[in-house]
């Protein structure tokens, strides 16, 4: 018989069943197992509904049958219902503590809802107490893998694929897993074993190939792994791409507007790298930046590709101009590729408003909880109506925060445009009339430079959210100050600055400081000790500065530097470089992220907070400020290693601005040795917080005003694109 037909047959049987099942009960409505078996029917039939009711009279009747609530608890998951789900199989455990049914159903529910640390203990208690099947067995380390993974707990993830491996030694899934743990943990060697016969099975072909692919290229082996990219190109979509190799779906959905992203071996070697970086492993680091110029050589071809993001190369001491050379290759292919669609659109722009007032737009993916908005938060309350109308253009729809509301609602308009191609953007924003368009992104993640490319508004501005050269025509002025853009840094920039008088950066002078008592032994400090922080991201500390505090701490007995960490192999890793540099590891404190208002309370639980070199502290310096931390920078070379600079300038402290490292060391030793000093400084910054240009956010919003107001100016006069000063308004 045919196996349709035997389908044909069980769902009549079904029918059939459920049928006198449904006689049984009603005849006879307390019997269990009439209840039981057509709960049963029901679910074979895919009847969840009624099977669930079925149970649940069941229960009722015999409420001390752990199988029952066991089959009531699977039914509940299949309909997503995963409270109730829980509530059941925790019934069914208190009956029979030991039920690895039970067990795993608990563990599996636990992780539907996201509690992940209680799931993988209970699929430990699973694996460690009961007697498994090899498929249940399986099923609990499959599971507990994920988990591990998903906390970033590698080294424990990798355990436990290989006990699975033990029990199922030719299983491709978890060959693949163990592949892609290998390379979480840049073990690329290990990673390539098995791998070719997973890359046979068609629904592991993507990922395994990607494997291949990723781990020959982190080794350095392009040959081998170019031809494997041509055939991942020829066969995928170039967005199932970067979802495999491990972009944000999020990202993913936002290149649907964007210039072609290409996967070469040179990028997915930086790409590595890069992530490396962000864990501070910095094994690979000069050997890379010697050969730096030979990697990025793809973006010429290609413009945009994997690894060479602008923003990555932000993080490399590189030159200025080597930074205007790469922005210039995306800009020419981002335009080149933009070009038909520009001049299909030949979009119009508005002239003077009828009311007198100019239409400001503002895009962003980032009004939420980020640090843009922590930034810029007040701007959109106290922006002049009288001259000015503010529309807010969402690159990504809202998440509900404190921010996004507060933004959002502050704009006289807020236009979501994440779901609209870059022509239907454009055509919105020239539509509106926008006289200029301020670019909140750059090369920033979730940012949409084809928007700009189009040129859909007459005049278009950088501000705030990418501290470099865009390389292109199409935004040709970006919001800059004397300390970050010096004359010396304009043939760098295809941009023209247009000065602000004090700092570039907007500031919130009323972000709430939470007041909960916190003490140093809360955080893990020590009472008495100097303590050195720098709560900058991982990408930003780069060997010099990290061997720089090392000498630091070396010169300061007992002190310690609080970090802030997001991952345990960061930890790892820089306890390591601490062994390297002669540094007892535990003189390293490490943070975990808190709420904003909590973050920074315990700012003032330290004594000074150490820049890092080549990118700057940027929001995290002026959260360490308005807490009332001073700041120790370097200045640097790059307009993203001069932002503390001019944090610090504009609040009335240059002198923790230095210029070479001996004196950034030598000062900061000063500090902890000359404890009436740093009080001096702390007593300074509290009493400038509110008297300085830093924090005054309604002066700077009138600057800023004025400045769209000359760069409007400049546009219906038809000057050419040139620098532009913001004189002082008292």
């Amino acid at each position: 018989m045919q196996p349709e037909a035997q389908a044909a047959l069980r769902r009549v049987w079904l029918k059939q069943e459920q049928a006198r099942c449904q006689q049984r009960v009603q005849a006879r409505p307390d019997d269990v197992s009439a209840w039981r078996k057509l709960a049963q029917m029901s679910w074979e039939a895919g009847e969840l509904e009624p099977a669930l009711a079925a149970f649940d009279r069941a229960l009722e009747l015999q409420p001390d049958d752990a199988l029952l609530s066991l089959d009531c608890a699977a039914v509940c998951l299949t309909l997503n219902r995963f409270e109730p789900a829980l509530a059941a199989v925790e019934r069914a455990l208190v009956i029979q503590p030991n039920n690895s049914d039970g067990l795993l159903l608990r563990a599996d529910t636990l992780r539907l809802l996201e509690r992940l640390v209680e799931a993988r203990a209970v699929y430990e208690q699973a694996l460690g107490r009961c007697e498994l099947s090899l498929s249940q067995r399986l099923h609990a380390l499959s599971h507990q893998v994920i988990l591990l993974v998903r906390q970033q707990a590698y080294e424990p993830a990798l355990v436990a694929v290989e006990a699975a491996l033990r029990l199922a030694s030719e299983d491709p899934q978890l060959i693949l897993f163990r592949s892609t743990i290998l390379i979480r943990l840049r073990r690329y060697g290990e990673a390539l074993l098995g791998l070719e016969p997973v890359a046979q099975v068609p629904e592991l072909n993507l990922e395994a190939l990607t494997n291949q692919a990723w781990a020959l290229s982190a080794l350095g082996r392009f040959e081998e792994a170019e031809p494997i990219l041509s055939e991942l190109h020829s066969r995928y979509d170039w967005r199932q791409l970067g979802l495999s190799f491990g972009e944000d779906s999020a990202d993913q959905r936002l290149s649907d507007h964007s210039l072609p992203k290409r996967y070469t071996a040179r990028g997915l070697y930086l790409y590595s790298f890069f992530k490396a970086l962000a864990e501070c492993d910095w094994r690979d680091y000069q050997a890379t930046l010697s050969r730096l110029d030979r990697l990025i050589a793809d973006i010429w071809e290609y413009g945009r590709v994997l690894g060479t993001e602008q923003h990555r190369l932000l993080h490399l001491p590189v030159t200025p101009e080597f930074l205007l050379a790469t922005a210039r290759a995306r800009a020419v292919a981002l335009e080149n590729y933009i070009a038909p669609l520009r001049q299909s659109l030949a979009l119009a722009h508005s002239g003077p408003a009828a009311d007198g007032r100019l239409r400001i737009g503002y895009v962003s993916g980032d009004f939420r909880d980020h640090a843009t908005a922590h930034l810029m938060r007040k701007l959109f309350h106290i922006h002049d109506r009288r001259r000015f109308e503010i529309i807010g253009y969402t690159l990504r729809p809202g998440d509900g925060s404190v921010y996004w509301h507060d933004i959002s609602g502050a704009c006289d308009q807020m236009v979501d445009l994440s779901s609209l191609s870059n022509g239907e953007a454009a055509q919105r924003i020239a539509a509106d009339g926008i006289h200029i368009l301020v670019d909140l992104h750059g090369y920033t993640r979730y940012g949409r430079q084809e928007i700009f490319a189009l040129r859909p508004a007459p005049v278009q501005v950088s501000f705030l959210g990418y501290p470099g050269t865009l390389g292109g025509t199409y935004i040709p002025y970006i919001i800059a100050d004397e300390v970050v853009f010096p004359e010396d840094l304009r043939t760098c920039f295809s941009e023209q600055p247009v000065y602000l008088p004090g700092c570039y950066q907007i500031n919130d002078n009323e972000q709430p400081i939470a007041n909960t008592g916190m003490t140093r032994a809360d955080q893990g400090l020590p009472t008495d000790a100097f303590v050195y922080a720098s709560f900058n991201a991982g990408y930003k500390i780069e060997p010099v500065t990290f061997a720089s505090w090392m000498k630091i701490l070396q010169q300061v007995p007992g002190s310690v530097l609080w970090l802030l960490v997001d991952s345990p192999q960061m930890i790892d890793y820089l306890h390591k470089s601490a062994r390297e540099c002669g540094i007892d590891y535990n003189r390293l404190v490490f943070a975990k992220r808190l709420p904003k208002p909590e973050h920074l309370e315990r700012q003032c639980l330290a004594d000074l907070f150490l820049d890092t070199f080549v990118v700057n502290a940027h929001t995290t310096a002026s959260d360490a400020l308005w807490a009332g931390l001073p700041v120790l920078t370097l200045y640097g070379r790059a307009f993203h290693a001069r932002v503390c600079a001019s944090l610090l300038h504009a609040i009335g402290l240059p002198e923790l601005v230095t210029y070479n490292v001996s004196d950034y060391e030598r000062l900061a030793v000063a500090m902890a040795e000359d404890q009436v000093r740093l009080a001096g400084l702390r007593e300074r910054l509290q009493a400038n917080r509110l008297r300085y240009p830093l924090f005054d956010t309604e002066g700077y919003v009138r600057h800023l005003e004025r400045a769209y107001e000359l760069l409007w100016q400049e546009y219906l006069a038809n000057q050419p694109e040139r620098p532009i000063w913001v004189a002082p308004i008292c």
